[in-house]
């Protein structure tokens, strides 16, 4: 099995990280957790911030979409073979051991590329709202609306049926958001 893993320190070893793909063992899952086969994985932009601090032997990424392989031996989470979705520790590799909790099965029709870009940005999205109590009737404003988690902020907000209003950083940028969703953009 292969996965992208930090080889070089740059603290240490040089002015720049190194990560390669690099063979890596079998993942062993604990009780609550699948082993997903990664179809795709998704690059977020606080990895590429992470990078740098990360030790040697660290295998990189967050965000992928897959089949499980293997199912939770506890009988949490999705069966094998279902096309899933995950958050995690490790995603860059072949094959991860996932905990069940952060895997969504991924509906037919939605291709597991655009799966694989959800986890992140989605459950950062959707905590934010949640924790503003972000509702039918409700104000919300999302700042950095034209991002990945302000733009889900946005649809999510006006799907909950709240009133959005979206502020960007910059006129152009305004036309990364979301269209028709929030009520103004500034």
């Amino acid at each position: 099995m292969r996965a992208w893993m930090v080889t070089k320190d740059r603290l240490t070893e040089s002015a720049a990280l190194e990560a390669r793909l690099v063979e890596a063992g079998e993942p062993e899952p604990a009780p609550g957790q699948a082993v997903v086969e990664v179809r795709h994985a998704a690059v977020n932009f606080s990895e590429l911030r992470l990078m740098g601090r990360l030790p040697v032997g660290t295998v990189l990424g967050y965000d992928a979409a897959g089949v499980v392989v293997r199912a939770a031996i506890d009988g949490t989470g999705p069966a094998a073979g279902a096309r899933v979705a995950a958050f995690g520790a490790g995603a860059w590799a072949e094959r991860v051991a996932f905990d069940t909790d952060a895997l969504a099965v991924v509906p037919d029709g939605v291709d597991l590329a655009t799966a694989a870009a959800l986890p992140m940005a989605g459950i950062t999205a959707l905590r934010s709202l949640r924790a503003a109590g972000a509702g039918p009737g409700s104000r919300v404003l999302v700042t950095g609306a034209s991002g990945a988690v302000g733009r889900l902020a946005v649809q999510l907000a006006a799907r909950a049926g709240a009133y959005v209003v979206a502020s960007v950083g910059s006129p152009g940028r305004a036309r990364h958001v979301p269209h028709g969703e929030p009520h103004g953009t500034a």
